[in-house]
């Protein structure tokens, strides 16, 4: 298939599928996965009948983390959050329950940013950069309405966010593998919100 090849750096994050498949049981889980899905209905309806296909609540789950990981990294390596790109990964099996997970944060461009081991370099500090990037998303500059965003109440591309709001998950579409669609922080750590859909409980970390 026609490709071009780029030379760059990058850090990849594989997940316990495992884990991603137990949290997704949890009544918590479903319940706000039904909320984002009667948001995506209503985003739908701008498309009439050809709407991108809905990634899934596993991917929503990535895609929050990763553009936290991408504004953490951006302050600890010294590249712009605009060079960083990402790639999600969250491919599904024949019963649609996550099989491969990861997700994967690279810088690669044309000029000197991507090729001077600044991204690489955060690898040794990833728990940290993580722990850091999962406390920033606890709280957002428009917390409680950030936190307490319904998508089902919400038309445009709002109906397809939970918690997300340029104040914290939204980047520069660029960076952005799905054009700054599908997110919520309720569904990495607990928020003001308190739905209890969490993935990650820093308490217990």
């Amino acid at each position: 298939m026609p490709a071009i090849e780029q030379f760059g750096e990058g850090i990849f994050v594989h997940f316990d599928e495992a884990a991603i498949r137990e949290w997704l049981k949890r009544d918590p889980t479903q319940r706000r996965d039904d909320e984002l899905m009667t948001g995506y209905g209503h985003w739908c309806t701008r498309f009439s009948g050809h709407a991108p296909h809905y990634p899934g609540t596993a991917y929503v789950l990535l895609h929050s983390l990763s553009h936290m990981l991408m504004a953490e990294i951006a302050l600890d390596c010294g590249y712009p959050a605009s060079s960083l790109k990402e790639r999600v990964y969250a491919l599904s099996g024949p019963d649609g329950t996550p099989e491969r997970c990861g997700i994967l944060i690279y810088a690669a461009t044309a000029g000197a940013q991507g090729t001077l081991g600044g991204l690489v370099g955060t690898a040794p500090r990833f728990a940290q950069i993580l722990e850091g990037a999962l406390e920033r998303s606890m709280i957002c500059s428009n917390d409680p309405i950030c936190a307490d965003h319904q998508p089902g109440n919400r038309s445009g591309d709002r109906a397809t966010h939970g918690a997300a709001c340029h104040g914290c998950l939204l980047i520069a579409e660029t960076s952005c593998e799905m054009r700054n669609l599908f997110f919520d922080r309720n569904l990495l750590v607990p928020t003001m919100a308190m739905d209890g859909s969490s993935f990650f409980d820093l308490a217990t970390r």
